[in-house]
């Protein structure tokens, strides 16, 4: 059993932590737990399941409430109550402990690289998908001053606010609002 979720390609352009490994350990204790006090743990997972649902309500009313919190104490309560989700690593000084220690710490680092490539895999597509955007914005700007240029406007004659898209919302409707009260129109 690995010691961290296993990172794998699903397809070239999706990677997976698959942690399913660490996970079934806890359904285990989970399974157990229930089988020794049923109503109790149900009782809890009803509990949590509510509490899940007023957290995703609150969610939509940025974040008011306290249903978020509660949720989690209650599942720490039944992470507990199901012996937990650590692993110990060994706690012996011998070689058994510190080839554990090793190899903890080559997986990690494979996957850190990994993870960094794939990064930098989605750093450069996201700036050439932005060259070829700016690369578009260009063209159609100059498309009309063109237009304009025919009609008989000079393109110097008039303020053209250039739709840019911010960085937060995707936008540009509070980028021109703004740009026509600093001009004067309303």
């Amino acid at each position: 059993m690995g010691h961290l979720p296993t990172l794998r390609r699903e397809h070239p352009d999706c990677m997976v932590l698959d942690s399913a490994q660490q996970v079934t350990p806890v359904l285990i204790g989970l399974a157990r737990a229930w089988r020794e006090d049923p109503v109790g743990v149900g009782a809890l997972f009803a509990d949590i399941a509510d509490r899940d649902d007023q957290a995703r309500a609150d969610a939509h009313l940025d974040g008011l409430g306290d249903a978020e919190h509660a949720r989690d104490q209650l599942a720490d309560e039944l992470l507990a109550a199901a012996g937990g989700a650590q692993f110990h690593l060994d706690r012996t000084r011998d070689r058994n402990a510190a080839h554990q220690a090793r190899r903890i710490a080559e997986e990690a680092r494979r996957m850190a690289d990994i993870l960094d490539q794939h990064a930098n895999l989605i750093t450069m597509e996201v700036e050439e998908a932005e060259r070829e955007r700016a690369a578009r914005d260009e063209a159609q700007l100059l498309r009309l001053r063109a237009m304009l240029g025919r009609v008989g406007i000079l393109p110097a004659m008039v303020a053209v606010a250039v739709p840019v898209r911010c960085g937060h919302c995707s936008c540009w409707m509070h980028h021109a609002t703004a740009c026509r009260a600093a001009w004067g129109h309303r």
